[in-house]
């Protein structure tokens, strides 16, 4: 019973032995989590062809969009990355644009941002399909 109690002891010494030589980053066949200096993160995306849409929208448009009960409509025109998750939401469920664009007209959305809007999700169905 001792020699069992002994022989596990020293198994389990040399187990945490070894664990604590892999913790050593060298000895590790991972990846490296170094980052780089000049790494921008912006030009990967342009490189990588992912959708980009300008807004032309006056100070007085992103007031009034900003206004608005549904914050929703300001971050779609102020956020890129809440446009397309907007987006991919619109283009999965499979509704005619003049379903949203009566939604925004019903949040209030001027017929001006409606119509930036609708031509931003066109750009973006035709960026996607190809």
């Amino acid at each position: 019973m001792r020699l069992v109690l002994v022989w596990l002891a020293a198994a389990s010494t040399a187990l945490i032995a070894s664990g604590s030589t892999l913790s050593i980053a060298e000895a590790r066949p991972l990846r490296s989590s170094k980052t780089i200096s000049n790494y921008d993160a912006a030009e990967e995306e342009e490189d990588r062809g992912s959708f980009k849409y300008t807004f032309n929208f006056d100070p007085s448009d992103l007031s009034a969009l900003k206004r608005l009960n549904n914050d929703q409509f300001h971050r779609m025109a102020t956020q890129p990355e809440y446009l397309k998750h907007i987006f991919k939401s619109w283009k999965s469920g499979f509704k005619p644009l003049e379903d949203y664009a009566s939604f925004m007209e019903s949040e209030g959305v001027s017929e001006y941002a409606i119509k930036h809007f609708i031509a931003a999700f066109k750009e973006y169905t035709n960026h996607r399909s190809l």
